[in-house]
C-alpha cells in the first residue's frame, strides 16, 4: 500500500521506513517572512532523501497544504523542482509519489561527483594549511562522536562539512555547490547507510585516509584517497539492497 505524506509520515530512526506518525505542526512550520515555495520544496526535500518519505509515498498537494498552511501555488512549484531533481514522479491522472532509487541515475551522479571530489581533494593538498587540518580534526571527532551516538542526521551534516572544507581549501567553494546538485540521489542512499554502524566506522576510515594525504600535501595521495573513498557507495548498495529491495530499481537505458 503506498502511503500518504502525513497519514502515515515515517520516523527517520526506522530502517525499513515505517514509524510513529508526528505532529506536522512541530515539523513543518514555515516562516511566513520568507517565501513559501522554497521552504515547502527543502521540507520535502528533507523526507525525502533521509527516506521519512520513502519510495513509493503517495504526495498529495491537498494534505501539503494544509501542512505547511500554504495554497496550491508553492506546493506546485515546490513539488515541480522536485521532480526535476528525480525525486518526485508524477503521473496525469494517477497522482504524484516519491521516485525510487533509480540505479542509473546513481551511476550517473556518481560518475559527475567523483570527477569534482578527486580534482578538489588534489587541489586542496596543494593549497592545505594548518588551519584546514586543525578543522578537519574537529570534524572527525564530530564524526565519531555521531556515529557512536547512532545519530544519522548530524552524522550526514558531518560528512557534508567533510567535503566542504575540501572545496574550500581547494579555493573552489563554488565547485562544492555544483557537487551537491549532482550527489542528490546518492544522498537517499546515505542516509539509509548512515543507520548501520559499520558503515559509519568504514566512512570515517576513509576520511582519516583523506585527511593524512591532506596533510601529507601530496595531490596524488589525496585524488587516490577521494577516489577510493567514492567507490563506497558500491558498498553501501551491496549491503542496502536486499535488505531494502522495494527502494531500487534498475532501468533499461536506451
Amino acid at each position: 500500500m503506498k502511503r500518504k505524506i502525513v497519514a502515515d509520515h515515517a520516523d527517520t530512526g526506522r530502517g525499513n521506513g515505517q514509524g510513529t506518525a508526528r505532529s506536522a505542526a512541530a515539523d513543518f512550520a514555515i516562516d511566513r517572512r520568507l517565501p513559501a515555495a522554497e521552504q515547502v520544496y527543502q521540507l520535502l526535500r528533507n523526507e525525502i532523501i533521509t527516506c521519512r518519505l520513502a519510495p513509493y509515498a503517495a504526495i498529495s498537494e491537498n494534505r501539503i497544504c494544509g501542512m505547511f498552511g500554504v495554497s496550491r501555488s508553492p506546493v506546485r512549484i515546490a513539488v515541480t523542482r522536485l521532480a526535476e531533481d528525480g525525486l518526485i514522479e508524477i503521473f496525469p491522472q494517477r497522482g504524484t509519489f516519491v521516485a525510487p532509487i533509480k540505479m542509473q541515475q546513481v551511476r550517473e551522479a556518481q560518475f559527475a561527483r567523483a570527477a569534482l571530489e578527486v580534482a578538489l581533494a588534489a587541489e586542496a593538498a596543494r593549497h592545505w594549511s594548518a588551519q584546514d587540518s586543525a578543522e578537519m580534526r574537529q570534524n572527525l571527532a564530530a564524526q565519531a562522536l555521531h556515529a557512536k551516538d547512532g545519530d544519522s542526521w548530524s552524522f550526514f551534516l558531518d560528512n557534508e562539512s567533510f567535503h566542504q572544507i575540501i572545496a574550500r581549501a581547494a579555493r573552489l567553494r563554488g565547485v562544492w555547490t555544483t557537487v551537491q546538485s549532482v550527489k542528490t540521489i546518492w544522498d537517499r542512499i546515505g542516509h539509509i547507510a548512515n543507520r548501520v554502524p559499520a558503515h559509519t566506522m568504514e566512512i570515517i576510515a576513509e576520511h582519516q585516509a583523506i585527511v593524512r594525504a591532506l596533510d601529507n600535501r601530496s595531490p596524488a595521495e589525496a585524488s587516490a584517497a577521494m577516489f577510493a573513498h567514492m567507490k563506497s557507495v558500491d558498498h553501501a548498495i551491496a549491503r542496502l539492497q536486499p535488505l531494502h529491495a522495494g527502494y531500487f530499481v534498475e532501468e533499461q537505458t536506451a
